[in-house]
């Protein structure tokens, strides 16, 4: 090979060369400006995350989380910029999850009203009927004013436990946040059969 054929080849690998560096600087300014995109995408996400957080702690009367800065980054662009969709996804299920709790009985909040409110009533109920079978048990009814007396307690019973659960089914079922056609349902029935039932089965248990 002469000196000018040698001097063309090494031409040829330096045009090479060079093409290469364009190439590989061009997809490193596109990979640079998708990555900064992303991170303009996700500062407004978060910016909007964290605005919707703030109003729905602001309706329902709580203190709003506190900021916490973020980890210095580290690494590779692409992982971190990964990693924080990722956890903006998860932030996002977590948002949706706080609405629905907002809006639920603080108290079971995944439980049916019917089931809630049963629970109360069966509670307060049981209590009544351990203390008109208490009451029974040690209660002496020799006269007519003693009879009285007893079957006033006995029936007071079921009704005070049928106005204890009507008032903590008030105050344990209402929602942070109520909408207005919203009303909290209290299963006025279920309250009478349960409390009263209690009645029955004092009465069944005394003359027994």
């Amino acid at each position: 090979m002469s000196a000018f054929e040698d001097y063309l080849a090494q031409l040829r690998r330096l045009d090479e060369t060079r093409r290469g560096a364009d190439e590989a600087a061009a997809r490193t300014a596109s990979m640079t400006e998708s990555l900064g995109q992303r991170t303009e995408r996700l500062a407004e996400q978060a910016a909007a995350q964290r605005a919707a957080v703030d109003e729905l702690a602001r309706t329902a009367r709580v203190q709003s989380p506190p900021r916490i800065a973020g980890a210095p980054l580290g690494g590779d662009p692409a992982v971190e910029v990964d990693a924080a969709e990722a956890d903006l996804r998860t932030a996002a299920e977590e948002l949706a999850e706080a609405r629905f709790l907002a809006h639920r009985p603080p108290w079971l909040p995944r439980w049916r009203a019917d089931e809630r409110n049963g629970l109360v009533y069966g509670l307060f109920a049981l209590a009544s009927l351990l203390v008109q079978l208490l009451v029974l048990r040690l209660a002496k009814a020799e006269d007519i004013s003693g009879a009285l007396v007893l079957a006033a307690v006995v029936l007071a019973c079921p009704l005070a436990a049928f106005a204890s659960g009507w008032l903590t089914i008030g105050v344990a079922s209402r929602p942070r946040i109520a909408d207005e056609e919203q009303r909290l349902e209290r299963n006025f029935r279920l309250g009478l059969v349960l409390c009263g039932s209690t009645l029955i089965v004092s009465c069944f248990g005394f003359f027994s």
